[in-house]
This record gives C-alpha cells, structure tokens and sequence, in this order.
C-alpha cells in the first residue's frame, strides 16, 4: 500500500466534510436558534507491519490518516425581544420537543411559535409544540399569554400547561433533518430538562459567528493545499518507482 497516497486522500476526504460544515453554518447565519455544525478530526493508524527480533515482534505505524466526525455546538446564541406573546428562549442546553404530522417527534431551540385555528401552540409549520402531557391548547376567548421560569403556561388566571425542555448527552449522536430540526439516535434518548429557564416574548438567534467560520475557511484552505502536496509527492515518488522498476526489468 502507497501510505502517503492513502493518508492524502484519507484527509481530502475529510477537508470536504469539514467544508460542507463551513458553507452550512454560514448559510443559516440568521435561522432562529440554528445550532452549528462542528467537524472533529482525529488519527487512527493508517497501516502497521510488524518488526521481529530475536523473540520480540513490535508493531511500527506506516503512518496516521485523518478521521472526521460531527457534532453540535451547544453554545447560546443571543437573544432579541420580540413582545410576541407565542415567542420563548430556553436557557441551557434545552430543546423544545414538536409533534410532526406523521407523529415522529423531533427537537428545536427555535421558540418562535404561533396558535393555529384550532388554538394549538404550534411551529410556523404547523408542527404541535409539546409540553409535559401532549399538545399546548389554549383557550379560544383569548387573554394575556404568560409564562414562569419554570414553563407553566397560563392565558389570564388560568394555567395552561406546562412548556416541556429536553438535552441529549451526546452531540454527536444528534443528526438534523428537514427544517433543521435535530433527531437523537436510538442510544440518545431524550431526558427532561430537571430545572428549565424561559425567557418569553423573547428569541435565541443562530450562535454561528461568521467571522470564526472565515477563519476555519482560511485553515481548511491550507490544509487542502498540504494534504495536495502529500498526494503529489506520493504520486511522483510512486512515478519514479515504476520507472525504475521497468529499467530493471
């Protein structure tokens, strides 16, 4: 195996990925509590052989390629005041649990949200804002809209329900969907935010900040340059290889 070549395009490969983080993040600069893409990299062994002397075998590394991985960037993004009664921050690491259609759940820090014709607190989809026990409905008399620390709804004197908050353990496990909802895996589950905080007539922005996603354009850009250098060294050594070689022959 040509190690160099492979750990060259090993790490193309993960420029490409890093590079579709950085177009992301910037095309969602102004989506109301947009969470950032984060591209991890980190090295595993490439290929190894084994040096034997006397009664000792040692394992040496051929060389290090490079492995990405993504995640989210929990970090808040800042907050603006709307005065729009069906507009909320969660503080923290929480997320607002919605209802699809389809009946799937998935998860937002986007708060800006809306009644329906049937009274429902729901996304500007549509989707249905859950809180502790299904779906938030209020009454169709109308009254103040107003909330506590701790999500109790109420509309006038009567309470409403309770605005459920949730946080995954693992970032990484988290993957987005149409939307720019945010779905767990399986081994992620969903767990209740144990003291929620709101903020109300409130909402959280995007926490991309396009000046550090320029920065990583200009870092990705180098990296690139020298991951291409490896590949053509390789590429030229591997060359003058076979030439020589088919002299030899």
């Amino acid at each position: 195996m040509n190690v160099g070549m492979y750990k060259g395009a090993a790490a193309l490969t993960a420029y490409e990925r890093w590079q579709d983080t950085i177009a992301q993040n910037l095309a969602n600069v102004a989506v109301t509590g947009y969470r950032k893409n984060e591209t991890s990299f980190s090295g595993v062994m490439a290929d190894t052989t084994q040096l034997k002397k006397g009664d000792k075998v040692t394992q040496v590394s051929k060389g290090v390629m490079p492995l990405s991985a993504r995640s989210f960037n929990m970090s808040p993004g800042s907050t603006t005041y709307t005065g729009v009664d069906t507009n909320f921050a969660a503080e923290g690491d929480g997320f607002f649990r919605i209802r699809k259609p389809d009946g799937t759940v998935a998860y937002t820090k986007n708060g800006n949200f809306r009644l329906n014709s049937e009274y429902n607190l729901v996304t500007q989809e549509g989707n249905l804002v859950e809180g502790d026990n299904g779906p938030i409905t209020f009454r169709q008399e109308g009254g103040i809209i107003s909330i506590n620390t701790e999500g109790l709804l109420s509309q006038g004197k009567q309470q409403i329900g309770k605005l459920g908050l949730f946080r995954f353990n693992d970032s990484v496990k988290l993957h987005r969907i149409e939307g720019g909802y945010l779905v767990p895996a399986k081994d992620n589950p969903a767990l209740a935010v144990e003291r929620p905080a709101f903020q109300h007539k409130v909402l959280e922005a995007s926490n991309v900040k396009p000046t550090e996603e320029m920065v990583n354009m200009i870092s990705l850009g180098r990296a690139y340059d020298s991951a291409k250098k490896i590949l053509d060294v390789a590429d030229d050594a591997a060359g003058k290889a076979i030439q020589y070689l088919g002299g030899q022959a």
